[in-house]
This record gives C-alpha cells, sequence and structure tokens, in this order.
C-alpha cells in the first residue's frame, strides 16, 4: 500500500471502473467517457485529497486493486474558535480480488495520516453495507444534523 500521485490516475480510474461493473451499478464498458471525466477531477483535486492504492501482484506486474481517498477541510475560523481542519473520507474500493485486509489497511493510512496532519476528524457518509466495517474501525454515528439542499446544479440535479 502507498500513497497515489499524479501518475497514477489512469490506475485508479480502471480501478473504480472495474468496482462498479463488479457490483453490477454500470454495465461493462457503459460510460465510455467516464476516463476522461476522472482525468480531469484527478489534476484537479489531487492537490487537496490524500489517495492511497493497495497493489496486488499479478502476471504482468502490479495491480492496483484498492484505494481510498481524503479530502482535506479547513473550516473558517471565528472569534474565540480558531479555524480547525477535518477529512471527508470520499471513498474506499476494493476489488473482489484483493487480499483480504486491503480496506483495513487502506482505512488505517488515512487515520494515521489524519493524526498526523492534525485534522480533527474524519467523516464519512456510509452505505448501509459500509457502515459495520466503521463502527468496527470506531467511527460512530454523528446525529441527524446534516441537511442537504439539491440545488439543480450538475449531473442529477433538477431542473
Amino acid at each position: 500500500m502507498r500513497r497515489a500521485g499524479p501518475t497514477d490516475g489512469d490506475a485508479v480510474a480502471a480501478l473504480r471502473r472495474a468496482w462498479v461493473e463488479q457490483r453490477g451499478r454500470a454495465a461493462p464498458g457503459e460510460d465510455p467517457g467516464f476516463e476522461q471525466v476522472f482525468a480531469t477531477w484527478w489534476r484537479a483535486e489531487l492537490s487537496h485529497h490524500v489517495v492511497w492504492v493497495a497493489e496486488a501482484e499479478s502476471g504482468d506486474g502490479w495491480d492496483v486493486v484498492g484505494s481510498l481517498d481524503v479530502a482535506e477541510v479547513a473550516a473558517m475560523p471565528a472569534p474565540g474558535r480558531p479555524g480547525e481542519r477535518w477529512g471527508y473520507v470520499g471513498s474506499l474500493v476494493a476489488l473482489g480480488a484483493a487480499p483480504r485486509g486491503v480496506p483495513r489497511k487502506l482505512l488505517g493510512a488515512a487515520v494515521a495520516h489524519a493524526r498526523e496532519r492534525g485534522l480533527v476528524r474524519l467523516v464519512l457518509r456510509p452505505s448501509p453495507a459500509g457502515a459495520a466495517f466503521y463502527r468496527a474501525a470506531g467511527f460512530a454515528p454523528a446525529g441527524d444534523d446534516i441537511v442537504v439542499l439539491p440545488t439543480g446544479g450538475g449531473p442529477g440535479g433538477t431542473s
């Protein structure tokens, strides 16, 4: 396992495509422009995201079989309350072919990074299937105080 760098974008995009297809959320080859969209995101966002990749040896060398990303967020300071930094765990992806323990190791790297950087918390929105994994790792529900307002902008928005 290692921290991803600028040249890892194609491998992480391939991992994400394979993960979505493996779960039946997209047909193989669906969304042929995905890799280009991902490459644009990778170039724009990597400066404030930390991405880790897990690799497994294959006949052709090493393949990326898991990844996790954390976006760092800086809260605006207020009088009497200094600004604090926290991390948002964007996604944890591990293929079925990943060695046992890969998700736990990826999350462990994120937690260690958060502590090293002085982040006050890691936040995420787990899927129902992933909630038990995060609880076992020490995460706790933070209540129902998050509200969302769909703005209608971007893909999936309403007009």
